[in-house]
C-alpha cells in the first residue's frame, strides 16, 4: 500500500517522519501488566474499555511512551468508518470508495495474529526473529493458489448476519473482537515456537511446515477479516444514508480522483494514539 512506503520514494508515502503510519497497523494487546492482565483480557471482559484513554493508560503502565510502542489499530479503523460515513452524507462517492478500499489493509492486519501481539517478530530475546515476514508474507505467497480457494469456501459457508454497526466505537470493538478471535485460533506463541522449530528462514521447506500447522486456521481468519470488512462497509453506507442516493451517483469511480485522494496526506491523516482521539466522532 502506498502509505507504507517512504515519501522520498513514493508520492503519498507516509512511513516514518511526521506521519506515523506504522503503529496504526497493529496493537500489542497481549503483553502482561505487572498484575498479569493484558489489554486483551481487560477489553474482552469489558468492551467499553476499547477507548483511547484506556489504551493510553495500559501503555503508560508498561512504560511504552514512544508512538511506535502504542499501537492503535482499532481506532484507525474507527477513523476510516467516520470518513466513509461523512463521505456518503456528502454524496462524495470517490471519498467513500477510497476510504473503504484502503481500510481493507487495516482490517486485513486485524486478522493476522502477529499484528496484535508483542511477539510480533519473535520473542524479546531475539528467538524467532523474522517469523512475521516468514508467516505473513512468504507463507502466504507460497501457498496462495491453495489459500485463496480456502478463503472463498470459508466466506461462502458463513451464515451469520449481525446487526449493522451504528458508530465508530462499535467498529473499534468489532476490530478488537476480530483480533481476539484471530489470536485464539492462531496463538502468536504457537506461531513463534513453530517457526523456531523449523530453524528459521523463508524457504519453501519452512513455509510448508508453517502451512501444515496453521494453513486452515489462517484461511478461516482471513475469511473472518473479509466478512468483518464487508460488515463495516455496509454499516458506514447505511449510517451515511447511502440507500437514499440515486442510481445516477453509483458506478465506477474515476481512478484519477482516487489517486488524488490517497496521495493527499490530509486525507485520512496518519495519527498517533495520543492524537487520534481528537478526530474520532462519538
Amino acid at each position: 500500500m502506498v502509505w507504507k512506503q517512504a515519501a522520498s520514494r513514493i508520492k503519498g508515502g507516509r512511513k516514518g517522519g511526521i506521519n506515523p503510519e506504522n503503529p496504526t497497523h497493529y496493537a500489542d494487546i497481549d503483553q502482561p501488566l505487572p498484575d498479569g492482565r493484558t489489554l486483551r483480557d481487560i477489553c474482552a471482559a469489558d468492551p467499553s474499555k476499547v477507548t483511547v484513554a484506556d489504551w493510553q493508560q495500559y501503555y503508560d503502565a508498561l512504560g511504552h511512551t514512544r508512538p511506535g510502542e502504542r499501537g492503535l489499530l482499532p481506532f484507525r479503523v474507527w477513523q476510516f468508518f467516520d470518513t466513509m460515513v461523512e463521505a456518503v452524507k456528502n454524496k462524495d462517492i470517490a471519498a467513500y470508495v477510497c476510504a473503504a478500499g484502503i481500510a481493507a489493509h487495516y482490517v486485513g492486519d486485524a486478522c493476522q495474529s502477529l499484528h496484535g501481539s508483542y511477539l510480533n517478530n519473535g520473542y524479546p530475546d531475539g528467538r524467532g526473529e523474522d517469523v512475521h515476514s516468514a508467516y505473513e508474507t512468504a507463507m502466504i505467497d507460497h501457498q496462495a493458489a491453495v489459500l485463496l480457494p480456502l478463503i472463498a469456501q470459508e466466506v461462502a459457508a458463513a451464515t451469520d448476519r449481525p446487526a449493522l454497526l451504528e458508530n465508530g466505537q462499535e467498529v473499534a470493538v468489532a476490530i478488537f473482537d476480530l483480533m481476539v478471535r484471530t489470536a485464539t485460533a492462531l496463538p502468536p506463541v504457537d506461531l513463534v515456537d513453530a517457526y523456531i522449530e523449523t530453524g528459521g528462514g523463508k524457504s519453501r521447506r519452512v513455509t510448508s511446515a508453517l502451512w501444515r500447522q496453521f494453513g486452515q486456521a489462517t484461511a478461516a481468519a482471513m475469511a473472518d477479516g473479509a466478512r468483518t470488512l464487508a460488515f463495516i462497509w455496509d454499516s458506514a453506507w447505511a449510517a451515511g444514508g447511502g440507500n437514499r442516493l440515486g442510481e445516477e451517483r453509483l458506478g465506477a469511480v474515476d481512478t484519477v480522483a482516487l489517486r488524488k485522494l490517497y496521495e493527499d496526506k490530509t486525507f485520512m491523516p496518519s495519527l498517533t494514539l495520543d492524537q487520534i482521539g481528537d478526530v474520532l466522532r462519538r
